[in-house]
C-alpha cells in the first residue's frame, strides 16, 4: 500500500511520513493510490489547510492568506528611483507568486529534497493552482530584499478569471489533436501570438499527416517530456576517450575569432568545436564563457602529443601577430578588452573593465550583401575554418534583390529566396572538400536559418553531415524548433539523441521546453524547475523566460481589473527597472490590443513616453489601432515614437500608415509615404497593387466630377507617383514607338489622355503604368529631408485639400514635391 519508506507494522513510520499533519476530517492521502489522492485533494476542505498550517514544523514559514475581500495596500508608483530596486534572483529561497501578493516559499537548503522526497508531482502543481494558497510571513517581511521571483510572476497567470484555465490533469483543449475544442474567438483572445502560431502549426502538421495516410499517436504530454528531460539531466558527464591526450589553454576572444570566424553577437559566446588537419588531426573545443577565467575562453585541444605542441605554437604565433598590429591579420587585437564573462569575473572577485569591446552584427554594415552577388562567382573557394564560417554567416544574413531590379537585370528566379539559400547551404555542407572546415558555429547558423524559414528537410541533411560537431546549443535549436511546431515526437527523439551522446542539457534546453508549453500553469512549473536547478542565476535565462511569460502574466493582470502602473511596480520590485526592452513592450501592447483595452494601451504608451522606454515597430503597429483609421491621429502617435534615436520605421508600419491615408483620400501623405518606402526599398505587395490599380484607371485631364471618392480612385495613383519629365527616365524604345508622336516628350500624359477600353492601346497603358511604378521603386535615391518633416507638411496640405473636388490637372501641378539626392543630382 505504501510506495515509499518502511512498513508501518510494529515499526515507526518512515521519514517520508514524519511531516504529515492531518486534521480530524482529512483523509490520509498516503493510503490511497495516486489517482484517488489527486481527486481527494481537489475536494480538500479549507479546515485541513488550517490544521496543516498549525503544525510545529510549518508554523514558522506558513500562514493563511488574507481574506478575499481585503485588497492589498497599493504599491509605490512607477518612479525613476525604482531603478535601484532588486534585480537578482535569490537561490537560497525560491518563491512562487500566487493570487494577489501571496506565494509559497520553499525552506532554505531543503527545497529540492522536499519536493523530491515528500511531495509528489501533483503536489507541486497544486502549489501553482489558482485556489487560495498559503503565504510566507518571512517573505512578506523581506519584500524589498534583492530577490527575483520570476516563477512567481509567471504563476500569477494562474489566477482565475472569467475565462477558466483547465487543470493539469485535464487535456488542454488547445493541444493539437485534442478532441475537446474551444471556440476560436476564445483562444484567439487568450493566447499570445506565439502560442496561437504554435497551435495552428501543430494542427497543420496533424492534418498533413492524416492526408498522407498516417495517424500519429503520441500519448506523452509536455509534462512527460519534462520528466524525460530530468532523467537526461541526471546522467553522468561523458569522460574523455582512453588514450587521448589533451591540453587546456586560455585564449582571448579576438584570437578565437581569428581561428574560427564566429564574431556575430550572441553566437560568438557559444560552445564551438572544429578539427584541424595537423598530422593525425587535432580537435579544438572552445568551452562556454562561464568555463573560462572571465577575460579569456577556455580551449581544450585533443590529439597526439606532437600535434598538441604544433597547434599550441601556431596559436601563440597568431596572438603575437595580432598584438604587433600586423596589417595582414584579418582580425586585429581590440584596443579595449573583450570580456568573455562578466559574471565569472565577479565570481573571482576580479575588477570588471568599464569600457569593453563587443562584436558587431553583419546587419550593422551600411552596405547590403545580396545573395545573387555571392553566388555569381560560382562555388566559393574555402581554405580554412574561418572562411567557411564567415561564408555561411554571409549567406544566412544576405538579402534578396528587389524583384523589379532582379527582373530588370535578368536575375529573376522562379524559386523563392529562402529556398535558394537552403539549397546553397545544403551544397556547402554536402561538398566533400568542405567537411574538414566545418565547425559548430557554422552548423548552428545554418540550422537557425533553416528552421526559421521552414527548411526542415534541408536542416536534417545539414545536421547529418556535421552531427559529430553538434553541441548542446545545436540540440537546443532542434528542440526549440520541435517546441514551436508542437511536435512532441521530434522533441522526444532529440532528447534521446542527447542522452545517447551524453550531452547534458543547460538553461537553453529548459527554455526550449518552456516554449512548447501553452498553459500558464505548465509554464510556471517549468520556470520553478529551472530555478531549482540554478539556471535563473544567468541574466540571459531570466530575460528569455520573461519573453516567454510576460504576455500571460500581463493578460491575467489586466483581466483581474488592475492597471498598468501596478504591473510596472510589480516588475520593478521583482526584476528591477532595466528589464523593459522593446520586445517585452511589444508583447504588452499586443495584450492590450487583444483585450481591446484602449485605456490600458494609452496608459502603457504614456509610461513609455514619460520614461523614454525604447520601442520598436511592433509596438507602433499595436499603438496605431488607437487611431481607428484616422491618419492624423496615427501620425501624432508615430511622431512621438520616431523621435527616439534608436527607432527604425519598418515596411509594415509604412504600409499601415499608407492605407490609413489611402482610405482617407489624402493625396500628399500617400505621396510622401510611397516615395520614402521606395527610397528605403520597403514597398509591399499590397502598396504596389493599389498604385498600379489606380494608374490604370485612366481619365482625361479635361474631365470633371463632383464625387470626391470617384475622383480619388481614378486620380490617386497619378498624383502619388513621380511623373516629372526632368528626372532621368527612359522608356523602352518598343513602347515609345507605339506612342503617338505628341506623347514622346512626356509619356506620362498618355496615362491621362482618356480611358482605353481594350486592344493595343489599353495594353500600352498597362505597360506604361508598370514602367512608371518600377521607375519609383528603382530610384536609388536618398531623401533630402526627414520623413517627419515631410509628413507634417503633407498633412497640412491634405487638410486644406480635404472634401473638395479638385481637378486632376490642378493636383498634378500643386502636389507636394519630394526632394531627393542621388549622385549630386536633385530629383523631384
Amino acid at each position: 500500500m505504501i510506495s515509499r519508506g518502511c512498513t508501518c507494522l510494529r515499526r515507526p513510520l518512515s521519514a517520508a511520513l514524519d511531516t504529515i499533519a492531518a486534521g480530524p476530517d482529512e483523509p490520509l492521502l498516503f493510503l490511497y493510490p495516486r489517482w484517488a489522492a489527486s481527486a481527494v485533494r481537489q475536494r480538500r476542505p479549507f479546515s485541513s489547510l488550517t490544521s496543516a498550517s498549525a503544525s510545529p514544523k510549518n508554523r514558522k514559514n506558513i500562514s493563511l492568506p488574507p481574506h478575499a475581500g481585503v485588497r492589498p495596500s497599493a504599491s509605490t508608483s512607477f518612479a525613476p528611483t525604482c531603478r535601484h530596486a532588486s534585480r537578482w534572483i535569490s537561490h537560497d529561497a525560491i518563491s512562487t507568486q500566487l493570487d494577489g501578493d501571496s506565494y509559497v516559499k520553499l525552506p532554505d537548503g531543503h527545497a529540492e529534497d522536499e519536493i523530491k522526497d515528500k511531495v509528489e508531482e501533483k503536489d507541486t502543481e497544486y502549489l501553482l493552482d489558482s485556489q487560495p494558497a498559503i503565504q510566507s510571513v518571512s517573505a512578506l517581511e523581506d519584500r524589498t530584499a534583492s530577490t527575483t521571483k520570476l516563477s512567481g510572476i509567471c504563476a500569477r497567470a494562474t489566477k482565475k478569471s472569467k475565462y477558466p484555465i483547465p487543470e493539469e490533469s485535464e487535456v488542454w483543449p488547445l493541444t493539437p489533436g485534442s478532441r475537446n475544442r474551444v471556440p476560436m474567438g476564445l483562444w484567439e483572445r487568450t493566447l499570445s501570438p506565439r502560442n496561437r502560431k504554435q497551435v495552428r502549426y501543430g494542427e497543420f502538421t496533424l492534418e498533413r499527416q492524416k492526408s498522407e495516410g498516417r495517424t500519429p499517436t503520441h500519448p506523452k504530454s509536455w509534462m512527460d517530456l519534462r520528466d524525460m528531460l530530468l532523467e537526461v539531466q541526471s546522467q553522468s558527464k561523458s569522460t574523455t576517450r582512453r588514450g587521448t591526450k589533451y591540453k587546456e589553454l586560455f585564449i582571448p576572444e579576438e584570437a578565437i575569432a581569428l581561428m574560427s570566424g564566429a564574431t556575430t553577437p550572441g553566437k560568438a559566446m557559444e560552445e564551438n568545436i572544429w578539427h584541424l588537419p595537423v598530422r593525425h588531426g587535432c580537435l579544438v573545443h572552445v568551452l562556454p564563457p562561464e568555463k573560462g577565467n572571465g577575460l579569456c575562453r577556455k580551449v581544450v585541444l585533443m590529439g597526439s602529443e606532437g600535434t598538441l605542441e604544433l597547434v599550441e605554437e601556431s596559436i601563440k604565433r597568431q596572438q603575437e601577430l595580432q598584438a604587433s598590429g600586423d596589417p595582414l591579420v584579418e582580425v586585429q587585437k581590440s584596443p579595449v578588452p573583450i570580456v568573455a564573462s562578466i559574471q565569472k569575473l565577479r565570481q573571482l572577485n576580479r575588477p570588471v573593465p568599464l569600457v569593453r569591446g563587443t562584436w558587431t552584427s553583419p546587419l550593422d554594415d551600411q552596405e547590403r550583401v545580396y545573395l545573387d552577388r555571392l553566388l555569381e562567382s560560382g562555388p566559393p573557394s574555402v581554405a580554412s575554418v574561418k572562411e567557411f564560417a564567415d561564408h555561411v554567416e554571409e549567406v544566412v544574413n544576405s538579402q534578396p534583390l528587389n524583384h523589379v531590379k532582379a527582373g530588370r537585370e535578368g536575375e529573376h528566379s522562379r524559386h523563392s529566396y529562402p529556398a535558394r539559400v537552403a539549397t546553397h547551404l545544403s551544397r556547402l555542407f554536402s561538398r566533400d572538400s568542405n567537411r574538414k572546415f566545418c565547425s559548430t558555429a557554422a552548423l548552428n547558423s545554418a540550422l537557425r536559418y533553416l528552421y526559421k524559414n521552414e527548411g526542415v528537410s534541408v536542416a536534417r541533411t545539414v545536421f547529418s553531415e556535421a552531427e559529430h560537431l553538434a553541441t548542446v546549443d545545436s540540440y537546443n535549436i532542434l528542440l526549440q524548433s520541435a517546441a514551436l511546431r508542437q511536435n512532441k515526437p521530434m522533441f522526444e527523439f532529440f532528447l534521446k539523441a542527447m542522452a545517447q551522446r551524453r550531452i547534458r542539457p543547460n538553461a537553453g534546453t529548459w527554455l526550449a521546453l518552456l516554449q512548447g508549453m501553452l498553459t500558464q500553469k505548465t509554464k510556471a512549473a517549468i520556470i520553478k524547475d529551472m530555478a531549482k536547478k540554478g539556471y535563473m542565476k544567468d541574466i540571459n535565462a531570466i530575460r528569455s523566460a520573461l519573453q516567454l511569460t510576460i504576455s500571460d502574466s500581463f493578460f491575467v493582470h489586466l483581466e483581474s481589473g488592475r492597471d498598468v502602473h501596478s504591473f510596472f511596480d510589480l516588475m520593478i520590485k521583482t526584476h528591477g527597472a532595466d528589464w523593459f526592452t522593446a520586445s517585452l513592450l511589444s508583447q504588452m501592447f499586443d495584450v492590450t490590443s487583444r483585450l481591446k483595452n484602449r485605456v490600458a494601451m494609452q496608459e502603457l504608451l504614456d509610461i513609455c513616453i514619460e520614461y523614454r522606454l525604447n520601442m520598436n515597430s511592433a509596438c507602433l503597429m499595436q499603438i496605431l489601432d488607437l487611431a481607428q483609421n484616422d491618419i492624423f491621429t496615427a501620425l501624432e502617435y508615430t511622431s512621438q515614437i520616431m523621435k527616439r534615436v534608436s527607432f527604425k520605421l519598418e515596411g509594415n508600419v509604412l504600409e499601415k500608415l499608407f492605407f490609413f491615408a489611402y482610405k482617407g483620400c489624402h493625396y500628399n501623405i500617400c505621396r510622401v509615404l510611397w516615395h520614402y518606402a521606395c527610397m528605403e526599398d520597403t514597398t509591399t505587395k499590397h502598396m504596389r497593387a493599389v498604385i498600379l490599380d489606380s494608374l490604370t484607371r485612366n481619365v482625361s485631364l479635361n474631365s470633371s466630377s463632383d464625387d470626391v471618392r470617384k475622383i480619388w480612385h481614378i486620380c490617386a495613383g497619378k498624383v502619388i507617383i513621380r511623373r516629372s519629365a526632368r528626372a532621368k527616365f527612359r522608356i523602352s524604345q518598343e513602347h515609345l514607338d507605339q506612342l503617338p508622336p505628341e506623347f514622346h516628350h512626356n509619356p506620362f500624359l498618355y496615362l491621362v489622355s482618356g480611358f482605353k477600353a481594350s486592344g493595343p492601346e489599353r495594353a500600352l497603358q498597362l505597360k506604361l503604368a508598370k514602367a512608371y511604378m518600377h521607375r519609383d521603386i528603382l530610384t536609388g535615391a536618398s531623401p533630402k529631408y526627414p520623413l517627419l518633416v515631410m509628413l507634417e507638411a503633407a498633412a497640412t496640405m491634405d487638410q486644406e485639400w480635404a472634401g473638395k473636388p479638385w481637378p486632376l490637372a490642378w493636383m498634378l501641378q500643386n502636389s507636394i514635391g519630394i526632394s531627393a539626392t542621388r549622385q549630386s543630382q536633385v530629383l523631384e
